[in-house]
């Protein structure tokens, strides 16, 4: 999915190697989650309920609105 690809690289372009390891496991765990889900949460969908998931993409949003 393009869009996601877009989003995904505003966030992981400017400082994948500043992420903490917790960060980089949470980062994997929402990589494995359906696309779709993802998209929507990076979109301004309520973040999962999940602490490490919702975690991640309040860093990924934080990112991605500042581009």
């Amino acid at each position: 999915m393009r869009e996601l690809d877009l989003l995904l690289e505003a966030f992981l372009a400017p400082g994948l190697d500043t992420l903490k390891s917790t960060e980089l496991d949470n980062l994997e765990r929402l990589l494995e989650q359906p696309d779709q889900d993802i998209l929507a949460w990076l979109t301004g969908e309520p973040p999962p309920g999940d602490t490490g998931l919702g975690g991640i993409v309040a860093m990924a949003r934080e990112r991605i609105d500042r581009r």
